[in-house]
């Protein structure tokens, strides 16, 4: 099922790659992608040289302030989807539980509140792309602090150098 959003996101290389790689995928594709993106990205952020798990990795993320609280708790929630995923290989879209995971994305949340998103971005699959380009395009801009400082604030949903406008729907 191809996505009907034709979500490109730009500004950054990683984030362009991520979009090449996850245009037109199935939800289980999308899903599993988005993950390994995440995980590589938080590891890289992090200079994790351990073989860490994605979760042992977005709660350190947190702990060093490199994610905000809604973005751990999102990117857990995709920790989850991919393995549902991975984990039934009859699985390939998603279900009533997987959607409503996408639907308690906070990201997801806060955006479609604020800008009534929920008319235009209409499929689990779509909402969760955006999720998930929100996300990278923050990452993208963000180093790992000297030390520990717990979760980095929340964006207010009007600063647009941390909520990327939505351009094409």
């Amino acid at each position: 099922m191809e996505s009907a959003l034709p979500s490109e996101y730009k500004g950054h290389p990683g984030v362009e790659e991520l979009s090449s790689l996850l245009r037109g995928e199935s939800p289980r594709c999308a899903v599993i992608v988005a993950a390994a993106f995440f995980d590589e990205r938080l590891k890289s952020l992090l200079a994790d040289t351990t073989d860490s798990s994605f979760s042992a990795r977005i709660k350190a993320a947190l702990e060093w302030g490199l994610l905000t609280r809604n973005e751990h708790d999102d990117l857990d929630l995709l920790r989850q989807l991919r393995n549902g995923f991975a984990h039934d290989l009859r699985v390939k879209d998603f279900d009533v539980t997987s959607e409503a995971r996408v639907e308690a994305m906070r990201t997801w949340q806060v955006a479609s509140d604020a800008r009534s998103l929920a008319r235009v971005i209409q499929t689990p699959l779509d909402r969760l792309l955006f999720v998930v380009g929100v996300i990278a395009f923050r990452l993208q801009k963000r180093t790992k602090p000297t030390g520990k400082s717990g979760p980095r604030p929340e964006p207010a949903i009007t600063d647009f150098k941390e909520w990327p406008p939505v351009t094409s729907i």
